[in-house]
């Protein structure tokens, strides 16, 4: 789930979307198993390796994909955050924010194995923000109406509307319901 976190003193003008983990969770919860390999490793002498692999739990510890709203600057960044730094940054003009869409994804994939076949069907639902001819995802749910309830957030910071686009019939969402 993602955080969403306003800075202080600045905060009706600056959020961060913080996404989940950059790595996968199971790596997250190997990390002390790691941690105490690269503290043994040090103290029996093998220094490089140590540092190795404490250096690789302190990247997957801090590493995230931040994305920076400012309605003062009029921007959007988007970035990787890691050990401190900010690498693959990618900044956009954020001049006139038109409206956050919802739409639906189906997907479909077929599981095979020697004895049978399964078919798993899922559903999911993603909130665009949709500014100066660009588009941004900003959170995606299995769940329509969490989804909503998190996008209203946006909406208000932005001071923009929800669109819903799931269904053949386009249509605003009232947002004093959720």
């Amino acid at each position: 789930m993602e955080k969403i976190t306003a800075l202080a003193g600045e905060s009706t003008l600056l959020v961060k979307i913080i996404s989940p983990p950059y790595f996968h969770k199971g790596l997250k919860y190997v990390t002390p198993l790691i941690f105490a390999a690269g503290i043994y490793l040090l103290i029996i002498a093998y220094p490089v390796w140590g540092v190795v692999l404490l250096l690789s739990c302190a990247i997957i510890l801090t590493t995230k994909y931040v994305t920076e709203i400012n309605l003062k600057g009029k921007y959007i960044k988007d970035y990787t955050f890691l050990l401190g730094m900010h690498l693959d940054e990618d900044l956009k003009r954020l001049d006139n924010p038109d409206r956050i869409v919802i739409t639906k994804g189906d997907y479909s994939q077929m599981l095979n194995t020697r004895w049978r076949s399964r078919q798993l069907d899922w559903v999911d639902y993603t909130g665009t923000l949709i500014f100066d001819g660009d588009t941004l995802a900003l959170l995606t749910r299995n769940e329509k109406h969490d989804l909503v309830k998190e996008l209203k957030e946006f909406a208000e910071f932005l001071q923009v509307g929800i669109e819903d686009r799931t269904t053949h019939q386009f249509y605003w969402i009232d947002l004093s319901k959720f």
